[in-house]
């Protein structure tokens, strides 16, 4: 049984720099099997109802701007598979999970490949990825999350978001802002006691909307959540950038 992995993916040129977390992200790929397949959210794509990638998408995308020429240039063989995708969807419509595939969606954002790339220097398996379908509830999110179990056996699953997200209040200050530690440490809590019923309501915090001011980012998390079998997760990333980005990740099961 494959594990899920929630992964705050920061700024695209993580794959150019010395982080912690580009270290960390390398270091947790060399402990994990090689799937058949992998299965990824990205808060880069986010849709009404549920979506999965064209199955020919076979390039990534520089949806950014104003980084490093150097970044622009980066490449990454990275392809859907047509099979796969339609067995995904074939399961989860008899699991009553409403899909279908996105044809104007044809390569795969920065929140995906720059996350694979420092995994796999070279990706030999097929990647599906689904959309964020902004009309769940948390409820619902998690439940998508349970029955994409079905295919843990032969996929990793891999949730690319970020645990705050407030870009409008960065700064360079080595000091982290007190919003964001108090919510990333909250955040840290739930997920490493398994607390569902927290979890659901983390909207309710008062610090939630300072941290995301729009909400795509933490939505993989309550998705990773419903997927993993042992909801106890455990951070193998905790660095903080720019004042207020948390790069905390975690591994479940």
């Amino acid at each position: 049984m494959n594990p899920t992995l929630f992964i705050s993916h920061g700024a695209p040129n993580i794959v150019l720099s010395d982080l912690n977390s580009k270290k960390n992200i390398q270091n947790i790929s060399k402990t994990l099997d090689i799937p058949k397949y992998i299965i990824i959210v990205s808060a880069h794509y986010v849709t009404k109802n549920l979506k999965v990638i064209n199955p020919n998408a076979n390039s990534i995308m520089y949806d950014f701007y104003g980084f490093e020429e150097e970044l622009y240039k980066v490449k990454y063989e990275i392809a859907s598979n047509k099979d796969l995708t339609n067995n995904l969807i074939e399961k989860l419509r008899n699991e009553n999970i409403d899909i279908s595939i996105d044809e104007n969606r044809n390569s795969f954002d920065h929140g995906v490949w720059s996350v694979l790339s420092l995994m796999y220097e070279k990706l030999e398996i097929p990647v599906l990825q689904l959309s964020i379908p902004i009309s769940y509830s948390l409820s619902e999110l998690i439940n998508l999350g349970e029955k994409l179990k079905i295919f843990k056996e032969e996929a990793l699953f891999i949730f690319s978001g970020g645990i705050t997200h407030n870009l409008r209040d960065m700064s360079y200050n080595p000091e982290m802002k007190t919003y964001a530690k108090e919510f990333n440490e909250k955040i840290k809590d739930i997920i490493e006691n398994g607390d569902k019923e927290k979890l659901i309501n983390i909207d309710k915090d008062q610090n939630f909307y300072k941290n995301h001011p729009s909400t795509e980012h933490i939505l993989p998390l309550f998705i990773a959540f419903g997927n993993a079998i042992n909801k106890c997760g455990k951070s193998f990333n905790s660095e903080i950038l720019y004042s207020n980005i948390s790069m905390e990740s975690f591994i479940f099961d």
